[in-house]
């Protein structure tokens, strides 16, 4: 059995175990923690060892593989300790918040040899699969442009995040966005001119941006349009409203997540989340499916396509946007 641990337990944390606990070649040995409540609910769920300090856990658990769910800005420290001790990697998007870590922890993890997935979900959720497969058959032909919304109710930075003050719906959302043009687009992205604004969330007492805007260049000259808020009212049939639109030479790909299929008229109105609907109690998330593969990665000794090189350039993209944001000016990456 592969030996996991998962470094923070909030909901994250808690879908990885639930999904490690249906792989049979898995199991979860230890968590942690910096919320005491949230460590021995954990503690007492999965019936496995806490530690509130991560370097504990590192010293006194033989482990083959982490999962690091920790908040956004957070992720150098489980990710170079990792690296260090020869465990396996999967670590939430975005790799980092800063340029220099995510290149420290690049480094680390290719110094070490071991395996490294980044949370890029979508590359597994089913709408993106068949995205995909289309774009690589040719049947759209070369992608001209690319145009992305992904958004959040306000929900998410006041209520669901605790830490929502030290991140913004460009660290949080964009890099899901961003990593899909990436993905499926041959080149590079080589400058960025971006807009933000602060107004709603700041009169809550949030310091942080209700929107991005962006445009970002690639080295083929061609062009993709991102934009990205978390300030919708809870009223939206969805928590999330996420539309993306692949325009190629020779045609089209409209991706509508905000729509899966089922709608719901009863004390409310409501979108209901199909996708990822368990079937006969198994999860069938774009999540879980990504912790499936990670676990495949390690027992077959195949190397994750989303590692740490897709990481790092995701977050050299994402940072020229913030960049962009604060100056005014195009930025390079």
């Amino acid at each position: 059995m592969i030996k996991v641990g998962i470094i923070g337990m909030g909901i994250r944390g808690s879908l990885f175990a639930e999904a490690i606990r249906q792989n049979p070649f898995a199991e979860v040995v230890a968590v942690s923690d910096a919320f005491e409540q949230t460590l021995q609910r954990s503690v007492d769920q999965y019936k496995v060892r806490g530690y509130a300090n991560v370097e504990d856990m590192f010293d006194k658990e033989e482990m083959d593989a982490v999962v690091i769910a920790t908040p956004d800005f957070l992720h150098m420290k489980p990710v170079m300790l990792a690296a260090e001790k020869g465990v396996h990697i999967m670590v939430e998007k975005p790799f980092s918040t800063s340029v220099e870590e995510a290149e420290q922890m690049a480094a680390a993890v290719e110094r070490s040899g071991v395996k490294c997935l980044v949370a890029f979900e979508n590359r597994w959720n089913s709408p993106f699969v068949a995205v995909k497969e289309a774009v690589a058959n040719g049947e759209i032909g070369k992608i001209i442009t690319v145009n992305s919304r992904l958004n959040d109710t306000i929900y998410v930075p006041t209520q669901m995040l605790k830490w929502s003050k030290g991140s913004t719906p460009g660290w949080f959302l964009l890099p899901h966005a961003t990593d899909i043009a990436l993905w499926l687009k041959e080149s590079k992205p080589v400058h960025v001119y971006a807009v933000g604004t602060k107004k709603k969330l700041v009169s809550m007492g949030l310091d942080t941006y209700d929107s991005i805007q962006a445009v970002v260049s690639f080295d083929d000259g061609t062009h993709a349009t991102f934009t990205t808020s978390w300030i919708l009212p809870e009223t939206m049939p969805l928590i999330y409203d996420f539309k993306y639109e692949i325009i190629g030479e020779n045609g089209a790909l409209y991706v509508d997540l905000s729509d899966q299929m089922v709608r719901k008229a009863a004390s409310s109105y409501q979108h209901v989340h199909t996708l990822g609907t368990p079937i006969n109690g198994a999860l069938t998330s774009a999540p879980s499916y990504m912790l499936n593969s990670f676990i495949d990665n390690i027992r077959l000794n195949t190397t994750p396509e989303s590692n740490e090189a897709a990481g790092l350039l995701n977050t050299k993209l994402v940072h020229a946007i913030h960049r962009s944001v604060e100056s005014g000016a195009v930025e390079y990456l």
